[in-house]
């Protein structure tokens, strides 16, 4: 499926679907570049909603992801990274950052680092600095 094409403004309801359509297809697969790819453009769409995930499908990707996180790649830990502050994935964000120590690789480990002093204190609830606007 080519979660690229998809039109930047789909409603959360109909983004939810495409959601499982790809955890149907990711998600007993190893992780991969292309499967982190597509589902960082479903998280930017959700994003765009300003909406939550719901709880359930919230879940279901924190599975994913977590099974998914690779410390040692720079590539995959920026995309991991991108998905989890786009929807918002407190518990998989807070466990990153916990093994920022444990992390081998400089870049990755500063990757987390930035990502950390950036989003640390709105990722629970990014949309609330928005009534600001």
């Amino acid at each position: 499926m080519n979660f690229k094409g998809l039109s930047d403004t789909l409603e959360a309801k109909e983004l939810e679907k495409y959601f499982e359509r790809f955890l149907e297809i990711y998600g007993n697969k190893p992780n991969t570049k292309a499967a982190l790819s597509d589902l960082y453009e479903l998280a930017y769409r959700q994003w765009d909603t300003y909406e939550p995930l719901s709880e359930a499908l919230s879940e279901k990707l924190t599975a994913y992801l977590m099974s998914s996180i690779r410390f040692d790649s720079f590539e995959m830990m920026d995309l991991t990274l991108s998905i989890v502050e786009n929807l918002s994935l407190k518990s998989v964000f807070d466990y990153i950052v916990s093994k920022k120590d444990d992390i081998q690789n400089s870049s990755v480990r500063a990757l987390v680092q930035e990502a950390e002093n950036d989003y640390a204190s709105i990722i629970g609830d990014p949309f609330e600095s928005i009534e600001d606007w």
